[in-house]
Protein backbone atom coordinates (compact mmCIF):
# COMPACT_ATOMS: atom_id res chain seq x y z
CA UNK A 1 0.00 0.00 0.00
CA UNK A 2 2.48 2.26 1.11
CA UNK A 3 4.79 1.49 -2.06
CA UNK A 4 1.76 2.50 -4.54
CA UNK A 5 0.87 5.32 -2.68
CA UNK A 6 4.91 6.10 -2.78
CA UNK A 7 4.45 5.16 -6.97
CA UNK A 8 1.58 7.86 -6.97
CA UNK A 9 3.34 10.56 -5.27
CA UNK A 10 5.96 10.09 -7.41
CA UNK A 11 4.21 10.41 -10.62
CA UNK A 12 2.27 13.18 -9.59
CA UNK A 13 5.67 14.94 -8.58
CA UNK A 14 6.96 14.24 -11.93
CA UNK A 15 4.08 15.82 -14.01
CA UNK A 16 4.07 19.18 -12.13
CA UNK A 17 7.52 19.21 -12.38
CA UNK A 18 7.25 19.03 -16.61
CA UNK A 19 4.33 21.38 -16.03
CA UNK A 20 6.40 23.69 -14.69
CA UNK A 21 9.09 23.22 -17.71
CA UNK A 22 6.14 23.81 -20.13
CA UNK A 23 5.08 26.97 -18.53
CA UNK A 24 8.27 28.17 -18.08
CA UNK A 25 8.50 27.44 -22.27
CA UNK A 26 5.71 30.00 -23.10
CA UNK A 27 6.32 32.83 -20.62
CA UNK A 28 9.77 32.91 -21.63
CA UNK A 29 8.83 32.56 -26.02
CA UNK A 30 5.80 34.37 -25.67
CA UNK A 31 4.81 35.16 -29.35
CA UNK A 32 7.87 35.49 -31.20
CA UNK A 33 9.55 32.91 -33.51
CA UNK A 34 11.09 29.75 -31.92
CA UNK A 35 14.44 29.56 -34.10
CA UNK A 36 16.90 26.69 -33.85
CA UNK A 37 18.70 27.74 -30.69
CA UNK A 38 15.14 28.08 -28.80
CA UNK A 39 14.26 24.66 -29.78
CA UNK A 40 18.01 23.28 -28.75
CA UNK A 41 18.17 25.66 -25.26
CA UNK A 42 14.50 23.76 -24.14
CA UNK A 43 15.43 20.31 -25.11
CA UNK A 44 18.39 20.38 -23.28
CA UNK A 45 16.63 21.80 -19.86
CA UNK A 46 13.99 18.99 -20.87
CA UNK A 47 16.60 16.51 -20.66
CA UNK A 48 18.59 18.06 -17.75
CA UNK A 49 14.76 17.28 -16.30
CA UNK A 50 14.71 13.76 -17.15
CA UNK A 51 18.01 13.25 -15.65
CA UNK A 52 17.13 14.85 -12.50
CA UNK A 53 14.50 12.42 -11.80
CA UNK A 54 16.82 9.45 -12.84
CA UNK A 55 16.76 8.50 -9.52
CA UNK A 56 13.06 8.04 -9.17
CA UNK A 57 13.03 5.95 -12.10
CA UNK A 58 15.09 3.60 -11.12
CA UNK A 59 14.20 3.42 -6.98
CA UNK A 60 12.78 0.25 -7.71
CA UNK A 61 15.88 -1.58 -8.85
CA UNK A 62 17.07 -2.77 -5.11
CA UNK A 63 20.54 -4.45 -4.08
CA UNK A 64 20.55 -6.49 -1.42
CA UNK A 65 21.82 -4.03 1.73
CA UNK A 66 22.47 -0.94 2.54
CA UNK A 67 26.25 -0.98 2.02
CA UNK A 68 25.98 -2.05 -1.79
CA UNK A 69 23.41 0.92 -2.31
CA UNK A 70 25.87 3.76 -1.13
CA UNK A 71 28.37 3.05 -4.64
CA UNK A 72 24.98 2.92 -6.64
CA UNK A 73 23.83 5.88 -5.13
CA UNK A 74 27.53 7.59 -5.10
CA UNK A 75 27.94 7.04 -9.02
CA UNK A 76 24.30 8.02 -10.31
CA UNK A 77 24.17 11.25 -8.46
CA UNK A 78 27.64 12.05 -9.38
CA UNK A 79 26.71 11.61 -13.28
CA UNK A 80 23.83 13.59 -12.87
CA UNK A 81 25.49 16.51 -11.03
CA UNK A 82 28.61 16.26 -13.90
CA UNK A 83 25.53 15.85 -17.03
CA UNK A 84 23.56 19.12 -15.73
CA UNK A 85 26.82 21.55 -15.40
CA UNK A 86 27.77 20.43 -18.60
CA UNK A 87 25.08 20.91 -20.01
CA UNK A 88 24.78 24.36 -18.42
CA UNK A 89 27.84 24.84 -19.90
CA UNK A 90 27.33 23.95 -23.42
CA UNK A 91 24.14 26.08 -23.20
CA UNK A 92 26.49 28.97 -21.99
CA UNK A 93 29.10 28.41 -24.65
CA UNK A 94 26.36 28.31 -27.65
CA UNK A 95 25.51 31.77 -26.49
CA UNK A 96 28.89 33.12 -27.72
CA UNK A 97 31.21 30.49 -29.24
CA UNK A 98 29.47 27.24 -30.40
CA UNK A 99 27.59 26.79 -33.23
CA UNK A 100 23.83 24.70 -32.65
CA UNK A 101 25.54 21.59 -34.85
CA UNK A 102 28.57 22.25 -32.91
CA UNK A 103 26.21 22.00 -29.42
CA UNK A 104 24.09 19.16 -30.39
CA UNK A 105 27.09 16.97 -31.05
CA UNK A 106 28.37 17.90 -28.04
CA UNK A 107 24.68 17.56 -25.90
CA UNK A 108 24.69 14.24 -28.01
CA UNK A 109 27.76 13.12 -26.30
CA UNK A 110 26.84 14.04 -22.83
CA UNK A 111 23.79 11.92 -23.07
CA UNK A 112 25.31 8.87 -24.33
CA UNK A 113 28.20 9.37 -21.53
CA UNK A 114 25.00 9.48 -19.04
CA UNK A 115 23.34 6.56 -20.16
CA UNK A 116 26.51 4.93 -19.64
CA UNK A 117 26.77 5.61 -15.90
CA UNK A 118 23.09 5.05 -15.72
CA UNK A 119 23.95 1.23 -16.93
CA UNK A 120 26.98 0.74 -14.28
CA UNK A 121 25.18 2.89 -11.68
CA UNK A 122 21.69 0.34 -11.74
CA UNK A 123 22.03 -2.41 -14.00
CA UNK A 124 25.63 -3.60 -13.73
CA UNK A 125 25.93 -3.26 -9.72
CA UNK A 126 22.85 -5.06 -9.14
CA UNK A 127 24.29 -8.15 -11.45
CA UNK A 128 27.37 -7.80 -9.40
CA UNK A 129 25.43 -8.26 -6.30
CA UNK A 130 23.19 -10.83 -7.49
CA UNK A 131 26.75 -12.58 -8.82
CA UNK A 132 27.85 -12.27 -5.53
CA UNK A 133 24.88 -13.04 -3.62
CA UNK A 134 24.89 -16.76 -5.60
CA UNK A 135 28.40 -16.86 -4.52
CA UNK A 136 28.18 -16.69 -1.31
CA UNK A 137 24.91 -18.77 -0.56
CA UNK A 138 26.98 -21.46 -2.87
CA UNK A 139 29.71 -21.20 0.05
CA UNK A 140 27.01 -21.41 2.97
CA UNK A 141 27.49 -24.77 3.86
CA UNK A 142 30.52 -25.17 2.49
CA UNK A 143 32.84 -22.72 4.72
CA UNK A 144 30.73 -24.50 7.44
CA UNK A 145 32.46 -27.84 6.48
CA UNK A 146 35.65 -26.58 5.68
CA UNK A 147 35.65 -25.04 9.51
CA UNK A 148 34.33 -27.91 11.30
CA UNK A 149 36.84 -29.68 9.74
CA UNK A 150 39.89 -27.16 10.47
CA UNK A 151 38.37 -28.01 14.41
CA UNK A 152 38.57 -31.70 13.84
CA UNK A 153 42.27 -31.56 12.80
CA UNK A 154 43.25 -30.08 15.93
CA UNK A 155 41.43 -32.46 18.05
CA UNK A 156 42.45 -36.02 16.32
CA UNK A 157 45.72 -35.53 16.72
CA UNK A 158 44.94 -36.32 20.87
CA UNK A 159 43.81 -39.55 20.16
CA UNK A 160 44.65 -42.32 22.15
CA UNK A 161 47.03 -44.70 19.99
CA UNK A 162 44.95 -47.67 19.46
CA UNK A 163 42.84 -45.35 17.17
CA UNK A 164 46.23 -44.39 14.44
CA UNK A 165 44.07 -46.55 11.87
CA UNK A 166 41.10 -43.86 12.45
CA UNK A 167 43.45 -40.79 13.14
CA UNK A 168 44.87 -41.47 9.14
CA UNK A 169 41.39 -41.76 8.13
CA UNK A 170 40.26 -38.30 9.72
CA UNK A 171 43.50 -36.89 8.10
CA UNK A 172 42.11 -38.24 5.00
CA UNK A 173 39.46 -37.08 4.99
CA UNK A 174 39.61 -33.72 6.36
CA UNK A 175 42.34 -32.98 3.25
CA UNK A 176 40.10 -34.18 0.88
CA UNK A 177 37.53 -31.28 2.07
CA UNK A 178 39.75 -28.71 1.65
CA UNK A 179 39.04 -29.65 -2.39
CA UNK A 180 35.87 -29.42 -2.24
CA UNK A 181 34.49 -26.81 -4.69
CA UNK A 182 31.17 -24.90 -4.67
CA UNK A 183 28.27 -25.75 -6.84
CA UNK A 184 25.58 -24.41 -8.24
CA UNK A 185 21.53 -24.36 -7.70
CA UNK A 186 21.46 -26.01 -4.60
CA UNK A 187 22.62 -29.17 -6.00
CA UNK A 188 25.44 -30.11 -3.34
CA UNK A 189 23.12 -29.03 -0.39
CA UNK A 190 21.89 -32.40 0.88
CA UNK A 191 25.57 -33.64 0.79
CA UNK A 192 26.78 -31.17 2.33
CA UNK A 193 24.20 -31.54 5.10
CA UNK A 194 25.41 -34.80 5.50
CA UNK A 195 28.09 -34.01 5.67
CA UNK A 196 27.86 -31.49 8.70
CA UNK A 197 26.12 -33.63 10.78
CA UNK A 198 28.84 -36.55 9.77
CA UNK A 199 31.65 -34.21 11.13
CA UNK A 200 29.51 -33.52 14.28
CA UNK A 201 29.04 -37.41 15.20
CA UNK A 202 32.99 -37.93 14.42
CA UNK A 203 34.06 -34.98 16.73
CA UNK A 204 32.06 -36.57 19.30
CA UNK A 205 33.64 -40.27 18.53
CA UNK A 206 36.67 -38.33 19.23
CA UNK A 207 35.90 -35.94 22.38
CA UNK A 208 34.88 -39.67 23.92
CA UNK A 209 37.52 -41.75 22.46
CA UNK A 210 40.21 -38.61 23.92
CA UNK A 211 38.33 -39.26 27.57
CA UNK A 212 39.35 -42.83 27.96
CA UNK A 213 36.19 -44.09 26.52
CA UNK A 214 35.80 -46.74 23.72
CA UNK A 215 32.77 -45.47 20.76
CA UNK A 216 31.71 -48.86 19.12
CA UNK A 217 30.73 -46.90 15.89
CA UNK A 218 33.69 -44.93 15.40
CA UNK A 219 35.26 -46.53 12.73
CA UNK A 220 32.34 -46.44 10.72
CA UNK A 221 31.51 -43.20 10.93
CA UNK A 222 34.85 -42.02 9.97
CA UNK A 223 34.26 -44.43 6.81
CA UNK A 224 30.55 -42.92 6.35
CA UNK A 225 32.12 -39.23 6.16
CA UNK A 226 34.80 -40.56 3.90
CA UNK A 227 32.26 -41.66 1.09
CA UNK A 228 30.08 -38.43 1.64
CA UNK A 229 32.95 -35.90 1.02
CA UNK A 230 34.05 -38.50 -1.96
CA UNK A 231 30.71 -38.13 -2.81
CA UNK A 232 30.55 -34.48 -2.86
CA UNK A 233 33.49 -33.85 -4.27
CA UNK A 234 32.27 -35.40 -7.54
CA UNK A 235 30.09 -32.67 -8.12
CA UNK A 236 31.21 -29.80 -10.43
CA UNK A 237 29.56 -26.75 -11.43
Amino acid sequence: MMKSRFSFFRAILFLVGAGVVVLAFYLTQGGREVTGVDKFTWVSISIMYLVLFTPFFFSSIRLANFSEKIPNMVLSWLGIIVYVIASIIVLVLLKYYLTLNQAIIIQAILVFLFLLDVYFAYFASAHVASVAREVESKRQYLTEIKSKAASLTLIVGNLPSQYEQVQKLINQVTDDIKYVSPVSGGAGTDAELQIISSLDNVKEYCDIACSGGNPASFESEVKKLQMLVKQRKLLRG
